[in-house]
């Protein structure tokens, strides 16, 4: 079993985990192996993200957190060689090349094959960057007929041309709100399907009249039945905001709400939500009652056992029994995550130390397990130290394929 770690070296970025080893040769080779534990080498496209923003960090002491029972240093050494490896892989390639593949969160590999075998991807990329990332990803869309050859030459075409090769309708329109989405938000699981869901003129006229669109936005049209709760200032407000960049936050809440209200009165209509104020008002209210109305039973089986192995100070929430506790000793409704643990989509854990905090993660678009919430008690923001401590946990399970 390996010592989970990060390095680079003569061109080569090493990325160990405790059941694998990943190589990753940098520009202009662009060749990624990997190999877990006793089987043989294997080339593969990564899923994580490869070129992270370059901010030079001075050395500063190391924070520590006085509890009462002496000061605890956080552990950041994964953090470190991670940050330093990646940094020696991004310095590799061109700075242009570099500036265009960071915002995206995921795919980067494609995005920089495409680059590498064509100058117009990265003219693409400066002008329609997550239809750049889709022509990159080309797999989801066409299938594994196509080649990176072919993509490079796809590349020169029109960009409407380009979205009809992806199989978006191949419209001027259809192009331009391509070109408003955050390259941010861009990921294949929102890109396949907005491909059906955009020839829906209700979903074409929101989005030809939103100045920008990110993945909390898209999420929203691709969700059943969850613009009929929609108005236009709350679609406008989750357009606007910078959180729904990465993650749909507010389609995750929607959803819920929406579940909780029809298990608790069936013939109870859809609402109108104004604002995201009054959606985590809402969820609030019917979390409340639909817990009163329909406690989780401690006599159920355990839950799924989480993906990421706890610590001493980071437990992992195993029944329906600790779950409602939590929510009970916290002040929040984690127990209303019930279902979304259930599927495996979200696992929760309780945080001891440094500060009593609840960590749900979900699994990102990049393959990897993130933070989804982090929060104190009746939802109050938790100290920058306890965040350090939970982000430098779970980057030693970085990173996935």
């Amino acid at each position: 079993m390996n010592e989970p770690g990060f390095r680079f070296k003569e061109g080569k970025l090493y990325a160990f985990s405790e059941e694998s080893v990943m190589i990753l040769e940098a520009w202009p080779v662009l060749k990624a192996l990997r190999k877990e534990n006793d089987s043989y080498w294997q080339e593969f496209d990564p899923r994580f993200r490869v070129v992270q923003p370059y901010r030079p960090r001075k050395p500063k002491p190391t924070p520590q957190l006085e509890l009462g029972l002496g000061a605890i240093p956080v552990k950041s050494s994964i953090s470190e060689q991670r940050r330093r490896a990646f940094d020696g892989f991004r310095f590799t390639m061109p700075k242009p090349v570099a500036a265009a593949t960071e915002k995206f969160q995921s795919r980067q590999w494609g995005l920089l094959k495409l680059m590498q075998k064509s100058e117009s991807a990265l003219e693409l990329a400066g002008i329609n960057p997550v239809l750049c990332f889709a022509l990159a990803n080309y797999r989801p869309f066409r299938g594994r007929s196509t080649t990176i050859e072919g993509a490079a030459i796809v590349c020169r075409r029109r960009q409407r041309d380009i979205a009809d090769w992806l199989g978006f309708p191949g419209t001027e329109a259809v192009a331009k709100i391509l070109g408003k989405m955050s390259p941010e938000s861009a990921s294949v699981e929102l890109l396949v399907p907005l491909r059906s869901a955009i020839r829906d003129e209700r979903v074409l006229k929101i989005f030809s009249h939103l100045p920008s669109l990110n993945a909390g936005v898209v999420a929203l049209a691709l969700g059943d039945g969850l613009l009929e709760a929609t108005t236009p200032a709350l679609i406008t407000e989750i357009a606007e905001s910078p959180a729904e960049k990465y993650r749909a936050v507010a389609v995750d809440m929607l959803a819920d709400t929406l579940v909780m209200l029809q298990a608790i009165d069936p013939l109870a209509g859809t609402p109108k939500i104004q604002s995201l104020a009054r959606l985590r008002a809402m969820h609030s209210e019917v979390s409340t009652k639909f817990l009163r109305k329909r406690p989780p039973s401690s006599g159920e089986p355990r839950l799924p056992h989480p993906p990421l192995r706890g610590t001493k100070n980071i437990v992992p929430i195993l029944t329906v029994e600790d779950l409602v506790q939590e929510g009970i000793e916290q002040d929040n409704c984690v127990a209303t995550y019930l279902e979304r643990v259930r599927k495996r989509t979200t696992f929760v854990y309780r945080v001891l130390r440094p500060e009593r905090a609840t960590l749900s993660i979900v699994r990102g678009n990049d393959g990897d397990w993130q933070i989804s919430e982090l929060e104190s008690r009746s939802n109050r923001n938790i100290s920058p130290i306890t965040r350090i401590e939970v982000e430098s946990w779970i980057n030693q399970y970085a990173l996935s394929v």
